[in-house]
């Protein structure tokens, strides 16, 4: 091939622009440096803030900022190892350093440009770093849990959550998956003397994944020690021919047929109906969006935790069964931008217990992650449980693959290359079904996908 001196001038002069560029987006304050090891990072950097959560944080991140006003609004979560915070204005002078910094809100005065370093060691939590437009409305911040229904493990975390949102930061208003006049109901519950209301919810709850006795523990454990909670439903009416019927006789029983409360029931129960009526799923997930913001809007201002399943809190995903609407969380990041943010709790970063495996006449160590409920989705199945065979690739790399594919999302862990899997699926009728899958680095649609594989004769 001949040189060519045209050529030679074209890159250099492509290697000055990118250059250029890369400064220019430096000093604007667009992009993000860093040298950090990340697992389960979902972040948000923007030209007057920054926010990212994460199972894990290890290293060095570095963002510049414009903030809006002279005032940084920071607000950190701490469940694990260490986060340390420095803040420089354009002279590299130091205006704020924090080393170790627990689970807490505060404020940081700022010139009009502040380079920030965040330095973490094996941090698992959260961080938001806000500037808020001088003299507008302020909203408040919304902090989203995904869970798997009725589990124990995560209604325990929930409720510590809940308690010290309740008792260090005055937060009183709970969010929950469940309609209008289900919540109204736990709030005439919460001032009674009694548990029959809690009792005949738990009735119309037969049949769904939150009939659980844990379920009605988590909520007595609320009324006991944080009693003073206001719940806020906003899914679609379901049990809408029993809660919802019932709700409104107990409004007309006290002269409220003409109130709003029994406006905004009646208009739940429609929502129910329509669902069960077309199975649409997308329509469903608009509403829930609709009524949250209902719901958020009227409280002008103030700090809200919510409780929902985990399809709905992806701050990137889509509706879970038609995939073709953004998801809750996701128009609710699209309306409120960095006053929301969303932690998924199904995730773990260490087994439940490690179990020992049978297969093909070899023991196999197995860490065991715990199940996820599927009724919702697919009432053919009660849950699925994960098991990830040590040390087993080589033994399994070989094996022929099936075609079926399971996204890495799915799981309760992070997945890395080279991993194998079992999943048990426990059917409605008890029975059990098993898959062997492994990680291959492929992908499916866009998105990091295991395989199923046969077991070799």
């Amino acid at each position: 091939m001949k040189y060519k001196p045209k050529s030679l001038t074209s890159a250099l002069i492509f290697i000055v622009i990118v250059v250029a560029f890369i400064l220019l987006l430096n000093y604007l304050g667009i992009g993000t440096l860093r040298s950090a090891t990340r697992r389960g990072y979902v972040g948000k950097e923007g030209w007057s803030s920054w926010s990212a959560s994460y199972t894990l944080l290890d290293g060095r991140l570095q963002h510049t900022i414009r903030p809006e006003t002279d005032t940084l609004h920071v607000d950190v979560e701490t469940e694990s190892g260490t986060i340390s915070m420095e803040m420089k204005d354009a002279d590299g002078n130091v205006i704020f350093s924090e080393s170790n910094i627990e689970t807490s809100s505060f404020q940081v005065s700022v010139p009009e440009k502040v380079d920030i370093v965040v330095k973490a060691s094996r941090h698992k939590g959260s961080f938001s770093i806000s500037s808020p437009s001088d003299g507008a409305v302020q909203s408040g911040h919304i902090f989203l849990y995904g869970e798997e229904h009725a589990s124990k493990e995560i209604l325990d975390k929930e409720f510590e959550l809940w308690k010290t949102y309740y008792s260090d930061h005055g937060m009183r208003n709970l969010f929950v998956e469940l309609p209008y006049y289900s919540a109204e109901f736990l709030n005439l519950w919460m001032q009674s003397d009694s548990d029959d209301i809690l009792d005949q919810l738990y009735q119309d709850w037969v049949g769904t994944a939150i009939h659980s006795q844990d379920t009605m523990d988590f909520y007595k454990q609320i009324k006991r020690e944080c009693p003073e909670t206001v719940f806020h439903g906003t899914d679609v009416g379901h049990q809408y021919n029993t809660t919802g019927e019932r709700y409104l006789a107990y409004l007309r029983e006290n002269g409220q047929d003409s109130s709003e409360q029994y406006r905004l029931a009646e208009e739940n129960m429609q929502q129910g109906q329509y669902y069960y009526q077309h199975s649409d799923g997308a329509y469903r997930e608009n509403k829930m969006v609709e009524n949250f913001i209902r719901e958020f809007d009227r409280l002008n201002g103030e700090d809200v935790m919510g409780i929902y399943g985990t399809a709905h809190i992806r701050i990137d995903g889509m509706d879970y069964s038609t995939n073709t609407v953004p998801c809750m969380a996701n128009q609710l990041n699209a309306h409120y931008g960095q006053a929301l943010q969303t932690k998924d709790l199904t995730l773990v970063d260490g087994a439940y217990r490690v179990d020992t495996l049978q297969i093909k006449g070899k023991a196999y160590t197995a860490s065991y992650f715990g199940k996820t409920d599927l009724s919702a989705i697919f009432p053919e199945y009660q849950y699925r449980e994960f098991w990830r065979l040590e040390n087993a690739y080589d033994d399994f790399k070989d094996c022929p693959t099936t075609g079926n594919v399971l996204p890495y999302n799915n799981y309760p862990m992070e997945i890395e290359k080279g991993q194998v899997f079992v999943i048990a699926y426990t059917k409605a009728d008890g029975s059990v079904t098993r898959e062997y899958h492994r990680a291959d680095g492929n992908t499916w649609q866009g998105s990091l996908v295991t395989e199923e594989f046969r077991m070799e004769e």
